[in-house]
């Protein structure tokens, strides 16, 4: 409802009237300025920013470490397959290690078919 079209019914005097529209008049000025002004990428005249890189870099910084980086179970969970197929590959390389030599020792393997292990060291 615009301050032209002022209801009958409130039975205002013509001073309470003026008063309404000029009102509305200085909200109409100071919305467009406002606009003027916020729309105008290059409008400089008040010093500071309206963005802080300061808080731009704590809001980053929050997202970052609480968002992602809480303390949870799941988070355990790429260590611990980590270090269970690291310990399931050292397993079964010790045990092929052990075997391989058990069977060097009793003469199952002849020289000719052992591989010389210290040319990859």
């Amino acid at each position: 409802m615009s301050a032209k079209s002022i209801p009958s019914e409130w039975e205002l005097t013509s001073d309470e009237i003026k008063l309404i529209q000029k009102r509305a008049q200085l909200r109409a000025t100071t919305k467009a300025e406002f606009l003027k002004r916020y729309r105008n990428p290059f409008y400089q005249s008040v010093p500071g920013h309206f963005i802080d890189p300061q808080n731009i870099r704590l809001y980053a910084y929050q997202q970052n470490s609480y968002r992602y980086l809480y303390s949870s179970p799941r988070i355990l969970l790429a260590p611990a397959l980590f270090l269970l197929a690291g310990g399931l590959l050292q397993y079964f390389a010790q045990k092929y290690r052990i075997q391989y030599n058990k069977d060097c020792n009793e003469g199952k393997i002849p020289y000719a078919n052992r591989p010389d292990f210290n040319s990859y060291l």
